[in-house]
């Protein structure tokens, strides 16, 4: 594309009224969201497998933006 990281996010920002980082987050979250419903796997292998080594950090993530555990998401979602 030729831009600068600097231009796209003040594009990006501009266009939509959120940062970059907010709408990679918001992804990344939603393939958790997909993950805890469709799967067995841990939240740590989750966490782990979306490219976060640091689960507790994962973990608060999750529940900032989603404004749960990601545990009770799953327990939810599933009754």
């Amino acid at each position: 594309m030729k831009i600068s990281t600097v231009y796209l996010n003040e594009c990006i920002k501009k266009t939509t009224g959120k940062p970059v980082t907010y709408h990679i987050q918001q992804r990344i979250i939603l393939e958790a969201k997909r993950l805890l419903y469709h799967s067995n796997k841990s939240v740590k292998e989750i966490a782990c497998e979306l490219g976060y080594d640091d689960y507790p950090y994962f973990s608060r993530l999750f529940s900032k933006v989603v404004g749960m555990t990601a545990l009770n998401f799953r327990n939810k979602n599933l009754e």
